[in-house]
């Protein structure tokens, strides 16, 4: 048995990484990239994918994994530092059944703060989503403590 994947027509995070659609980059690498969860369910959520087309934990390469949680941790520092967050959830769902929504490798970097419900699911359609220049206001804020957390 095989995972079921979502199916889209076409992959939301490739379009972002190909500039074809606006996106609130974090970092851009030669493995991974990190932008701004659309759905702001924590102030500074961020979403960390692969560069390359990978659909599940089950066809990424162990140096490609390796590189999207090295870069988890050193955002997560970054929330820490930034934005003051006082914990951060590092997380990832592979297959329908798991709650993944886009058939594209990525991890959640989700910081929590003092009145962050830490029972709180997160799913994506109980949030509004936030409007890109204030996603843009927010990248541009953690960007800037980035350097120092490196």
């Amino acid at each position: 048995m095989t995972l079921r994947i979502p199916r889209q027509a076409t992959c939301p995070f490739c379009a972002y990484l190909a500039g074809e659609r606006p996106c609130a980059f974090v970092t851009r690498g030669a493995t991974v990239s990190s932008f701004l969860n659309r759905t702001q369910y924590e102030r500074g959520a961020v979403l960390v994918v692969a560069n390359a087309h990978i659909e599940s934990i089950l066809d990424a390469g162990d140096d490609v994994l390796c590189e999207m949680y090295r870069e988890a941790r050193r955002l997560a520092t970054c929330l820490v530092d930034v934005l003051h967050a006082t914990g951060v959830n590092v997380f990832q769902n592979n297959g329908e059944s798991a709650g993944q929504t886009v058939p594209h490798l990525h991890v959640h970097v989700v910081p929590r703060y003092p009145t962050s419900d830490p029972g709180r699911r997160f799913r994506e359609a109980d949030f509004m989503v936030t409007p890109h220049e204030q996603l843009e206001r927010l990248a541009a804020e953690i960007r800037a403590g980035w350097s120092d957390t490196q």
